[in-house]
């Protein structure tokens, strides 16, 4: 009989505190007939493993002639390509553009300056599906491109499957902010109502960037041996704006 009597004054100091807490909160003030309406936030955020890789190559190529430095630069592209492709059938390649641009020699005084030689840059845009692959890739070029930036991140294939986890960790987050502001002004949970959501998300990359020249003669002549890859990580975020009702 002791035992269930301290359980029942337990249960209401508990429920005193409760008050009390409830009550300073709002120092005196009671929320309108109409309740109180307010915006709150939710968010979510999970790390997950990248998955995909975007690599950047680029073959340059310069000649006293814009003729012929398009003819070596494309010649080199056309063979890095034929490389990347033997790898495997699953990589989306996509050319990204072909510049080209005089080279002007030094001038003294009001002279006006010439053209010396042309410089002519092509560049590949390479995607790896399964990171694995993106060592295979820069063996295989052996030195023909270079690679101006390597990246790994989260597929959409794979955001997909953490979509649902997002938006319930987010939804979540912001309805407990809910209830607790609720109880803050002497209400409670059953008297919170949502009344609009808006959801707003982004992936934040970790990646590696790598960058590899191909324009001395032995970077050509020797073998590229297959590098050891960290794809590494990135945080997926999701945010949820939600627009709730808390009665009296």
């Amino acid at each position: 009989m002791n035992k269930i009597l301290q359980v029942a004054a337990a249960g209401a100091l508990m429920a005193t505190i409760g008050v009390a807490i409830a009550s300073d909160s709002m120092n005196g003030i009671q929320l309108s007939e109409k309740g109180l309406t307010l915006s709150i936030n939710g968010t979510a955020s999970l790390t997950v493993p990248n998955d995909e890789a975007l690599m950047n190559w680029s073959a340059m190529a310069q000649a006293s002639t814009l003729q012929e430095a398009t003819s070596q630069a494309v010649k080199a592209m056309n063979k890095g390509l034929s490389q990347i492709k033997a790898v495997s059938d699953q990589l989306q390649l996509k050319t990204q553009y072909i510049n080209s641009y005089p080279v002007y020699g030094e001038t003294k005084g009001n002279q006006t300056p010439k053209i010396v030689a042309w410089r002519v840059t092509q560049s590949l845009q390479v995607i790896a599906p399964d990171v694995t692959l993106v060592p295979k890739v820069i063996e295989s070029v052996n030195g023909e491109l270079a690679l101006d930036g390597l990246n790994f991140r989260v597929s959409d294939t794979a955001k997909a499957k953490y979509d649902e986890s997002l938006h319930k960790l987010a939804v979540a987050d912001a309805t407990q902010r809910a209830v607790w502001i609720a109880q803050s002004v002497g209400s409670e949970a059953s008297k919170v109502q949502l009344q609009s959501l808006r959801f707003s998300g982004s992936a934040n990359p970790r990646p590696l960037n790598v960058m590899m020249s191909a324009s001395a003669k032995s970077a050509r002549d020797a073998a590229v041996i297959a590098p050891q890859l960290e794809a590494g990580t990135s945080d997926l975020n999701l945010t949820v704006s939600v627009e709730v009702l808390i009665k009296r």
